[in-house]
């Protein structure tokens, strides 16, 4: 007698049936439990088949139909499933008949295992299309009649029958402790091939299985757990140590730090070469002119007077001591990191303390309705004292008032080019530069001529220095930082804030 097993499997749209064996009873497979062979009997169907869903590998995730019929035999429980027609189900067909996907994998749960390794109870709860099954012979076809399918059904079973020794009587699997460990140990592997010529075999030859025997089952796999037919996963929760899975180094990850110093560009800068302060003279009474009639008459004349300005040098400084395996066996790069890190800090403090001098010493003039009646008043007020607007910043309230204006409201000397920058919080109209400055209180806006204040600071600044702390495994870091403020004439500031 001859049975052949189809070279391609086809797929038929109209039946849209899958079938095959889903766990050879007897043969050992790996599974999510590690290498168990499954008894014939083990398995409890539930009284709807239908509610045993087919899916698309484990995790039920893709479902692909339900099962229409199942025969559980002494050799293996074989199952037949409808398959929903969908994208999914359409492709479910073409892989089983092109030999992709063309095993069944079952999922259980209240498992109980004995200790030789044997499944003796469980819960059918689902099934799988898998392209790798636990059980070389958990095979799946598609069948295009019904007659087909049943050949498919009972293909395992014949199998099995074609090759068992006549004279061997048929026996349930043993179910005690002492049956299961004096069963040979059974490691003969078989295929299914093409073609298959069933011929009796010799008195005394083994039963041919369904697949290569495995490992016997861990004994500390209590009952009442769940089961996956499927091979055994490699994740990364086994990976211990990251030893394979090593984490990628970015270095330094970037923080968001104010690094421009919009007032101290907004003003003259010196270099500071010396002392603890600076100083010069101012006019404090100008010298005027008046009308003069001639005709040897006496010239007329004015008071004069000057007054003596000066700043102190103010100091901004830190040190750390770090201990030395940062320089030896520390990252690239963290010592030169660690330090424009302290940088970025002492500008961001030199810029706020400029800024607080300069709305300290600058003239108050008053009060306006909006942002754009507070820039026409200083600019207004610092031209009648002879100097100029050459910038302007905004507390951040009005610098939002500034940005939000309409082009319908705003005056006509505002451009509607490619100002201002949300990016750098800055903007330029009719010449003149804007920009936020968060060091403001609420409410007010300083404006002033860039000759009105001078900044000074040494060069380089900060000062850098490093030193050895041998006795107790260190390096020494330090930063010192120096600049003066000093407002040559407070006519040439303006404060104004907005009207409450």
């Amino acid at each position: 007698m001859q049975l052949t097993v189809p070279a391609t499997l086809t797929a038929s749209t109209d039946e849209r049936r899958l079938a095959g064996v889903a766990i050879p009873y007897g043969q050992q497979g790996y599974t999510s439990a590690g290498p168990v062979t499954i008894d014939a009997g083990a398995i409890r169907l539930p009284e709807m088949l239908k509610s045993v869903k087919l899916f698309r590998e484990h995790g039920r995730v893709t479902p692909l139909g339900y099962c229409l019929d199942a025969q559980d035999g002494r050799e293996a429980l074989s199952m037949a499933f409808r398959v929903a027609r969908t994208p999914d189900g359409d492709q479910a067909l073409l892989e089983a008949s092109e030999g992709l996907r063309d095993a069944l994998s079952v999922e259980l749960n209240n498992v109980q295992i004995s200790k030789g390794g044997h499944v003796t109870a469980a819960d059918l709860v689902a099934v799988a299309q898998v392209a790798v099954p636990a059980f070389a012979g958990a095979q799946l076809v598609a069948s295009l009649t019904d007659e087909e399918q049943a050949q498919v059904l009972d293909l395992a079973q014949q199998i099995v029958d074609a090759t068992t020794p006549t004279e061997e009587p048929p026996e349930e699997a043993p179910t005690t402790e002492e049956e299961t460990a004096a069963m040979p140990d059974e490691t003969t592997a078989a295929a299914a091939p093409a073609t298959l010529t069933m011929t009796p075999p010799a008195a005394g030859a083994r039963r041919m299985d369904f697949a290569a025997a495995c490992q016997h089952l861990a004994a500390t796999h209590a009952a009442g757990g769940s089961l996956v037919a499927a091979l055994t996963d490699i994740v990364p929760a086994a990976d211990v140590g990251q030893g394979a899975l090593r984490p990628q180094w970015l270095d330094e990850v970037w923080t968001p730090v104010a690094t421009r110093r919009y007032f101290i560009e907004a003003i003259n800068r010196q270099n500071l070469s010396s002392g603890l302060k600076v100083y010069g003279w101012q006019w404090d009474t100008y010298p005027t002119v008046s009308t003069y009639a001639g005709n040897k008459g006496a010239v007329p004349s004015s008071a004069a007077t000057t007054q003596a300005v000066e700043a102190n040098v103010e100091r901004l400084a830190a040190g750390w001591d770090l201990d030395r395996i940062f320089v030896d066996l520390g990252a690239p790069g963290f010592i030169e990191a660690f330090f424009q890190a302290a940088v970025r800090d002492l500008a961001a403090k030199q810029d706020a303390d400029v800024g607080a001098t300069l709305a300290a010493g600058a003239t108050d003039d008053g009060t306006a309705g909006d942002v754009w009646a507070m820039i026409a008043d200083a600019a207004g007020s610092l031209a009648s004292r002879g100097a100029s607007m050459s910038f302007c910043g905004m507390a951040p309230d009005i610098w939002a008032e500034y940005i939000s204006g309409a082009t319908a409201t705003v005056p006509w000397w505002v451009p509607n080019g490619g100002d201002p920058s949300l990016r750098n919080q800055t903007g330029t109209a009719a010449d003149v530069p804007f920009f936020m400055a968060p060091s403001l209180s609420a409410g007010f806006i300083l404006a002033g001529d860039r000759n009105a204040a001078t900044f000074f600071e040494p060069s380089p600044n900060p000062v850098r220095v490093t030193a050895v702390n041998i006795p107790n495994g260190g390096v020494d870091l330090g930063v010192f930082g120096y600049h003066a403020i000093l407002i040559n004439d407070a006519r040439g500031l303006s404060k104004v804030a907005a009207t409450p």
